[in-house]
């Protein structure tokens, strides 16, 4: 599962969701990064796939229509 959580300068807490498939952030524009229960379900009102329903990965709803596996996304490597 590709997500991330950020720690706020108020004490709160700000939660990030990428898709296991291609990489790609969601994006919303309310309060939903503040619960990573409620992002996910914002992202599964957006045609995304969520856990469990994928086994713990989530998924744009491109990748969840197109079938591609998970860490298919293309890696950057520093040189």
């Amino acid at each position: 599962m590709s997500g991330a959580c950020y720690s706020r300068r108020d004490g709160g807490v700000e939660y990030e969701l990428h898709c296991d498939g291609c990489g790609v952030p969601f994006r919303c524009g309310d309060d939903s990064y503040f619960s990573w229960p409620v992002l996910c379900a914002a992202a599964e009102a957006e045609g995304w796939g969520v856990a469990p329903d994928l086994g713990g990965e989530h998924r744009c709803g491109e990748c969840a229509a197109s079938g591609r596996p998970a860490g298919a996304r293309r890696r950057l490597v520093p040189v």
